[in-house]
């Protein structure tokens, strides 16, 4: 909004403002505290300091000099001189009749005016408007009282008027010509203005040219009017057009604010309107309005104590939120509550858009006492906790479980490209039908909803990769996007708590690389890292408190002969495998990528009370064993005979080396075992004695010999 410092002395006392000082006077400081942003500012000895302001979406009332003297006049406490208004307007309704056919228009006001040869503009209205000579002076009357009391009107040409006039909507797309000069299609469901031939205006955006008022009008017809925001919103942005007019409507106009701004119309253009004595003066010929619902009167409760608690000023009068209230155009009510006093307030049309609560009032009163008075100290709250719903609770599982196994939680889009999605179809036929394809997608490789993880997690694998990640281990909890074969019906059914519909909670993980970070051995062989990816899904499996197993699976995106369906007791959860040859190479990695998805839903319906191992603040303290282990023999079966052992102590063993020398028939394989004590410190002796009989067990009933 552009807002003119002369124009609005006459509505208010205002702090100082000189052109030369515009940026940083007094009163800019005041509108920046006040919450009216000012984004730009323009000064000139002739037409003074003008600033521009930033509005907010649903303060429509901030779009006039009469709205921001409001808000001013809270502050100071200064009084507003309300711009003089014609006493009364005609008797006589106008020569044409009005049908208001749709509650999109709340209320709708025609009035016929006779309008002078030779109309001029005073100078004291024309320097507030920008660039007035191109426009008849009726239009830019019309303007200087929009930008002064916030009403948005429209002339049109009496004579170019044939038969009623009527506010519909439109049944179909309409093209019109606006009185811009260009042609737009209006959308379905907008709201019209027409006669008995044709569409005279796009209610609350931009009129015709076919009833645009010229220099040869003599007889108009003024719409003032209040319409649906939504509507105008939608039907703007259709047309790809914003002007005042709409800009305005968006946000929010007085409903009672049609005959004020009529009233103004006719003082301006009345007697005075011509800058010659003798030209002949506009008159009022008649006015018909038509009314829709009852504009409501809403009323919002206050209690003193809760108003002076929320903005921390525990000795803030009475007197003063009534009269910064009441200068905002509430009406205020105070009535005793025990030893409280209650505020019953009403709220004025214009704010009807955004006052709903007495969040609202506190909101303005903050702003009108300004935020400097507030002190910083919230309020002491009383939080309450919600609790884990089932995903919540399977998600910290998830996270304990594959953190530990070295996976790295990450987030990738839900949406990828038409070509992916042809991808997928080749390995899976017709399932290009159950993606939900976006219709305004910003980029192209974002154009179609994600049915499954697989391609974004191989191509953030394949990333990693490249920048020289050694062991790429990823996973995340996310949703997936499938239409059903068969779209479900509109007959009412139960649903289950977890039924998102179209949505699917999914945890996906893939591998690529190592397994292990460490470089001093060589890379797992495809069956090795296969194996501990499975370990990995057991141990995910074994943390919800359910015994893993695997089983024969037909995934179209994994390998055909490596993959395996993933089993919580009898029921398949997942399935886990090589990705697919043709999805690795679209993905632009060499070697084989590991992937496993499962159904969250599932796993959290499995899901039962696991408790949490028991936890030592004692030291724990590690010794390393070296075993001959045969060339094919597998490490892990001498891992079970220690964890076998039956040594109090013992919390852990892993294989920390595996080595063998050219020459030899054997494997160096070194085993890291950990002894700690819940209730006290061990002392050395005891290690070295459970460590003793550790080997002594291993060598004597399973034949596992030392390393030499």
């Amino acid at each position: 909004m552009r807002l003119y410092v002369r124009l609005l002395e006459k509505l208010i006392e205002i702090p100082e403002c000189q052109v030369a000082a515009a940026s940083h006077s007094p009163l800019r400081v005041l509108l920046d505290d006040l919450g009216l942003e000012v984004k730009g500012v323009e000064a000139s000895p002739e037409r003074g300091v003008i600033y521009t302001l930033e509005t907010l979406a649903n303060r429509g009332d901030h779009l006039s000099h009469v709205g921001v003297a409001r808000e001013i006049s809270a502050r100071t406490l200064a009084h507003i001189k309300m711009p003089p208004v014609a006493g009364q307007l005609s008797d006589r309704k106008a020569s044409v009749l009005v049908r208001r056919a749709t509650d999109k228009c709340m209320r709708y006001a025609l009035m016929e005016m006779s309008i002078p040869t030779g109309m001029a503009l005073r100078n004291d209205i024309a320097c507030f408007l920008e660039e007035p000579e191109k426009l008849h002076p009726i239009v830019s009357i019309l303007n200087y009282v929009q930008a002064e009391m916030g009403q948005p009107m429209h002339a049109f040409d009496a004579d170019k008027v044939e038969g009623e006039v009527s506010v519909e909507l439109s049944s179909k797309p309409e093209q019109v010509e606006a009185l811009d000069g260009k042609a737009y299609t209006v959308p379905e469901g907008s709201i019209l203005i027409r006669d008995r031939k044709k569409i005279l205006a796009v209610a609350g955006v931009i009129g015709c040219q076919n009833s645009m008022v010229t220099g040869g009008t003599r007889k108009v017809l003024i719409e003032a009017a209040s319409f649906d925001p939504v509507s105008v919103r939608i039907t703007a942005r259709a047309m790809g057009l914003s002007t005042d007019a709409s800009y305005a409507f968006e946000r929010g106009c007085d409903v009672e604010g049609l005959l004020p701004a009529l009233k103004r119309l006719a003082y301006l253009a009345g007697g005075s309107a011509g800058t010659a004595k003798d030209t002949e003066a506009a008159h009022v010929i008649g006015i018909t309005v038509a009314d829709g619902t009852v504009t409501e009167k809403r009323k919002v409760s206050v209690a003193l104590s809760a108003l002076r608690r929320q903005l921390n000023l525990p000795r803030l009068e009475e007197v003063e939120v009534v009269t910064r209230l009441k200068n905002l155009g509430y009406q205020v009510e105070a009535s005793p509550a025990g030893k409280d006093r209650e505020l019953q307030i009403a709220v004025p049309p214009w704010r009807l858009w955004d006052v709903r609560d007495r969040d609202d009032i506190y909101e303005d009163m903050a702003r009108s006492v300004s935020l400097n008075r507030v002190r910083p100290e919230l309020p002491p709250l009383d939080y309450e906790t919600a609790p884990p719903n089932s995903i919540e609770k399977l998600q910290r599982v998830i996270r304990t479980a594959l953190t530990g196994s070295g996976f790295v939680e990450v987030i990738t889009p839900g949406y990828y490209s038409a070509a992916e999605v042809s991808l997928l179809n080749q390995l899976s036929t017709g399932i290009h039908k159950r993606h939900m394809a976006l219709k305004n997608s910003l980029e192209a490789k974002y154009s179609h909803m994600k049915t499954t993880n697989v391609v974004n997690l191989t191509r953030l694998l394949s990333a990693n990769r490249k920048r020289g990640v050694l062991a790429a281990k990823v996973y995340e909890v996310g949703r997936v996007f499938c239409l059903p074969e068969e779209m479900p019906s509109d007959e009412p059914r139960e649903r289950d708590e977890l039924d998102y519909n179209f949505e699917h909670d999914v945890v996906s993980f893939a591998s690529a690389g190592r397994w292990f970070e460490g470089e001093w051995r060589k890379p797992e062989s495809l069956e090795e890292h296969l194996r501990l990816f499975k370990g990995a899904i057991a141990g995910l499996i074994k943390g919800i408190g359910c015994a893993f197993s695997a089983s024969k699976s037909e995934s179209p995106f994994l390998h055909p002969g490596i993959q395996g369906s993933v089993k919580c007791g009898r029921h398949v959860v997942g399935v886990f495998g090589v990705v697919h040859p043709l999805i690795r190479e679209a993905c632009e990695i060499k070697e084989e990528v590991f992937y496993g998805e499962l159904d969250a839903r599932l796993l959290a319906k499995l899901m039962i009370g696991v408790p949490a191992p028991e936890v030592s603040d004692f030291p724990a303290v590690w010794r390393d064993v070296t075993l001959k282990v045969g060339v094919k023999d597998q490490a892990g079966r001498i891992l079970r005979f220690i964890h076998e052992a039956s040594i109090d102590s013992l919390s852990e063993a892993a294989v920390v080396d595996d080595f063998r020398k050219p020459e030899e028939e054997f494997r160096r394989v070194t085993f890291r075992v950990t002894f700690q004590h819940r209730e006290r410190t061990l002392r050395g002796e005891e290690v070295e004695a459970s460590m003793h009989s550790l080997i002594d067990g291993l060598m004597s009933k399973h034949e596992v010999e030392m390393a030499p």
